[in-house]
């Protein structure tokens, strides 16, 4: 991806080959992003050099690096399915050239397309590299047993039992089928969901009275720890009451004193990225990914409304200065130099 994988990606492909005693150096640029070309060939290189393999087990480094919001925004994905959509979202915010296509969707299955522009696919490094990542990712968001398969009509297995294998030569490499026993997550959350929603009938049924206001704060407190943990999730006040076991009626009524569920989910998305812009460590694409906007105009909107200045200008405002911290190339506009 255009940002996030020539910051983050190509300095794991670094450290992952390293680790299997093969070294090469990343492409730097001194910033976050990296002339597409310069990128390209690197992959293809590292690729010729090594084979794909390498290239695949870059993702078992993604989850050691969950301070990183992006990445602590994959790992909170509460299936497969959320997963997948969660990445496609970050590439929207990075803007990136190649796209995952959801092609086909089950309980226990996804396949999707790894695109490009037309007549620009990725090349066979650039498929491994992403899909190394999802691989890694997909068991630690519930999917149990899962084999990964590559290709169209006589696909080939890339992942089973816990393990690469590299395809062979010639393989259309940009077509992944996922395939899981079981999601624990959505099983375990599935179940939870419809022991309440029984409770909740019942409930609603014989009472429409307003909880205390003791209550209602402690309600209101324990739904912003929850948006709070995973902001990146695609809330509703639905899900939310799920997660907190009371009535979605009984939820809304808590909440107006706190501006509503969306009020409330507005003012913790700001919050977060406030501090992170503050901070000055990660670009606002990736600030905005991480807390749960869906594109970069929708994050510049919204900051806005409740701020009255956009993300780049508020930390440009804002940040806290770290002596030797070089700055990211949005944190504040580039000056003209004189001839």
């Amino acid at each position: 991806m255009e940002e996030y994988a020539s910051a983050k990606l190509l300095a794991l492909v670094q450290q992952a080959l390293a680790a299997e005693g093969i070294r090469v150096v990343a492409p730097v640029s001194g910033g976050a992003q990296l002339p597409l070309a310069e990128k390209r060939r690197f992959l293809t290189e590292v690729a010729h050099d090594h084979g794909l393999l390498p290239l695949l087990r870059v993702g078992a480094l993604m989850p050691r690096a969950p301070s990183d919001p992006a990445v602590a925004a994959l790992l909170g994905a509460v299936d497969p399915h959320d997963l997948v959509e969660r990445w496609r979202r970050l590439e929207r915010f990075t803007h990136s050239r190649h796209r995952v296509v959801v092609r086909e969707r089950g309980t226990g299955h996804l396949v999707v397309e790894h695109a490009g522009p037309p007549g620009a696919p990725p090349d066979p490094a650039e498929d491994a590299l992403v899909l190394g990542v999802l691989t890694a990712l997909l068991p630690l968001c519930g999917a149990r047993d899962l084999t990964v398969t590559v290709g169209g009509a006589d696909p080939v297995t890339v992942f089973s039992h816990g393990a690469f294998t590299a395809p062979p030569p010639r393989t259309a490499s940009g077509l992944w089928r996922f395939t899981w026993s079981r999601s624990r997550a959505t099983a375990s959350r599935g179940a939870r969901a419809a022991e309440r929603d029984g409770q909740h009938t019942e409930h609603t049924q014989h009472t429409e009275r307003i909880e205390p206001t003791e209550h209602t704060e402690d309600e209101a407190a324990r739904a912003r720890r929850l948006l709070t943990a995973d902001p990146a999730r695609r809330w509703t006040l639905g899900a939310l009451a799920v997660e907190l076991g009371v009535p979605t009626r009984s939820l809304q009524r808590r909440l107006s004193g706190a501006g509503g569920f969306s009020g409330l989910l507005g003012t913790v998305r700001t919050e977060l990225a406030a501090e992170l812009l503050m901070r000055g460590e990660h670009t606002v694409s990736v600030i905005g990914f991480a807390c749960g906007y869906a594109d970069q105009p929708h994050f510049t909107r919204h900051f806005k409304l409740r701020t009255a200045m956009t993300p780049a200008v508020y930390r440009s405002v804002f940040q806290r200065p770290t002596p030797g911290r070089a700055a990211h190339p949005d944190q504040e506009p580039k000056q003209r130099r004189t001839p």
